[in-house]
């Protein structure tokens, strides 16, 4: 499986996962204090503003190759659907992949804790990037 890379604006600098249709998805609080924000099956995840400039989005199975990023956040996404949907705020699709299991491990990892710039999402789940 081959790695992923995009140059994307994020509006009001959020990075959704969401990994269940829309009636089971279940949207966490965002308080505007954190930079991270979870569900069982919806991450948000704070990255740089759209004023600010983009966000380069990698993803893949592996830790990022860039050894600047350090992992903001480790979990497990919950997928019955065994998809994960990367999004902007305004519901615009970035990237979507396959999972092998229905309780993918990701890990977040970025260049800085607060609006990274650059951002990896690694998933040794991935089964392919559609």
């Amino acid at each position: 499986m081959s790695g992923f890379r995009a140059t994307v604006a994020f509006p009001n600098a959020l990075m959704w996962l969401m990994s269940e249709a829309d009636k089971e998805l279940v949207i966490p609080d965002i308080d505007g204090v954190a930079n991270f924000w979870t569900s069982q099956n919806a991450w948000g995840v704070a990255v740089q503003h759209d004023v600010d400039g983009p966000v380069t989005v990698t993803i893949g199975p592996n830790p990022p190759e860039n050894p600047s990023l350090m992992q903001l956040h480790e979990g497990i996404l919950h997928t019955g659907r065994r998809l994960i949907d990367v999004q902007t705020v305004y519901l615009d699709s970035i990237a979507i992949f396959r999972t092998r299991t229905e309780d993918a491990a990701i890990s977040i990892w970025g260049d800085d804790p607060g609006q990274p710039e650059h951002v990896h999402i690694q998933c040794q789940d991935i089964e392919e990037m559609l």
